[in-house]
């Protein structure tokens, strides 16, 4: 599995006080104020750029989007780029200089003087906290939490999203707008409403929360017989979905696709996929444990299918997730394309990435060679791909761990229709590069799944 934030990089989950239905979705279940909030200002401009890629094979194929923002002086970003091998090596220095520099100031220092003892240890506080900070300067620079000082304080930038009205369909197809009925009830505020379900899965027995998104006309008199397209929405490996949904300004910004006509109404569904914590199952059905993978091929779909007003044509169910939901989004769509017509990974991967925290996972893909190969988009794409496959693959050049996967995916799988690369310059392996990315994979699901 790819790294997530622990520690210094932690992401302090936020309580959403939400209700609790018992698996069941009541009229009165609304939202709290939180989830609608939405600090992101869409931008009017972007430019795509054909440029040359890092493999000179996938260079001339696909498109690079480079986002709008000012130069690096004219943003007030430090001359010293935060995950440059400059700033590590000064880090370095100062984790090394000020142990040596109070050592030596210590046998030199008055031994009768009352500050001594106190300014010798505010010393050692300022020589741990430097050993600490280059270990995260470290630890960053190699995962790519913070691209950026803007991003590390929180600095808001502008989203690098699609340019308006363009639509990102196979090979950069534009689509005509949907048609949208208007609300007979509401206002332009309304975004929807979320209600959150703890399901027991019928086949897994995995008791997990869902949080479903449900758009302003779901609940309109003018589509009470439509069935409803859906998006399930994955996070990412120890990051539980209600902090994913509450970091996404999910609502705001897919309510707003819909009234723009680009995208159709949809129902959207956040199920967790940190199922059998403290192990990180990868989405993977280990043989006489935790089915990960059918409690999100079956057990949610099932579940949806049958208790909300959805579709159940495949084609119109589509998947997008970050990091190692974007390795389990690209998975359920090439194993199950008849349930998951589309999907975009976004800061994914494409080989299973065993580790210290997915338990005996790695002694188990090389005991069993079926699973291995039901594991890895790379080999189902390549020996057993979807009659129609429909995969975003999508990352940014400041991401390290993602970028050089998503390369060596393009390259190998250059010649399968219908899978796209997206790139995008400057946005680390975060949430918050996830957010900024939510309206280009609206937008081509549109295109792609009928959304």
């Amino acid at each position: 599995m790819f790294g997530q934030p622990k520690g210094f990089f932690a992401l302090a989950a936020l309580p959403i006080d939400v209700l609790y239905n018992d698996g069941k979705i009541g009229e009165s279940t609304c939202c709290p104020p939180h989830f609608f909030d939405d600090q992101a200002t869409i931008p009017a401009t972007q430019r795509m750029v054909g440029e040359s890629l890092a493999s000179p094979d996938v260079g001339n194929m696909y498109g690079f989007v480079e986002s709008t923002l000012s130069p690096r002086s004219a943003t007030g970003e430090p001359s010293l780029p935060l995950t440059s091998l400059q700033f590590l090596a000064l880090c370095i220095g100062l984790a090394v200089a000020l142990p040596v520099a109070l050592l030596f100031l210590w046998r030199r220092a008055p031994r009768n003087s009352r500050w001594a003892i106190p300014v010798f240890l505010v010393g050692v506080l300022f020589a741990q906290a430097a050993a600490i900070g280059t270990v995260a300067v470290k630890v960053n620079r190699d995962y790519g939490f913070y691209p950026t000082w803007s991003s590390l304080w929180g600095t808001s930038v502008t989203p690098p999203v699609v340019q308006v009205g363009l639509r990102l369909g196979l090979n950069g197809v534009v689509r005509a707008r949907h048609s949208v009925l208007p609300l007979t009830s509401g206002s332009a505020s309304d975004t929807g409403r979320y209600e959150r379900i703890t399901i027991k899965g019928a086949k897994t027995g995995i008791s997990q929360t869902v949080i479903v998104w449900l758009p302003p006309q779901y609940h309109d008199r003018r589509y009470a017989t439509i069935r409803f397209p859906v998006v399930m929405v994955l996070g990412g490996a120890d990051v539980h979905i209600p902090y994913v949904v509450d970091r996404l300004h999910f609502a705001k910004t897919a309510s707003q696709e819909i009234r723009s006509g680009r995208v159709a109404p949809f129902v959207a569904i956040f199920p967790e996929i940190n199922v059998a914590l403290p192990v990180e199952t990868e989405c993977t059905d280990y043989p006489g444990g935790t089915q990960a993978f059918t409690w999100l091929n079956q057990d949610v779909r099932n579940w949806a299918t049958s208790t909300l007003r959805v579709t159940t044509d495949g084609r119109r169910w589509s998947v997008m997730g970050w990091s190692t939901g974007g390795y389990c989004a690209a998975l359920l769509h090439l194993r199950a394309p008849e349930r998951f017509g589309a999907a975009a990974s976004f800061e994914g991967y494409f080989t299973p990435e065993p580790d210290s925290t997915t338990g005996n996972l790695g002694q188990l893909l090389k005991k069993y060679p079926a699973l291995a190969h039901e594991s890895s988009p790379t080999w189902l794409t390549e020996h057993r791909p979807p009659p129609r496959v429909h995969l975003l693959v999508m990352s940014s050049d400041n991401d390290p761990q993602s970028y050089p996967q998503a390369l060596e995916y393009l390259r190998r799988e250059r010649n399968v229709p219908g899978v796209q690369l997206y790139l995008v310059k400057g946005l680390g392996h975060s949430l918050d590069a996830y957010q900024t990315v939510v309206v280009p994979i609206l937008d081509w699901l549109a295109a792609v799944a009928d959304l």
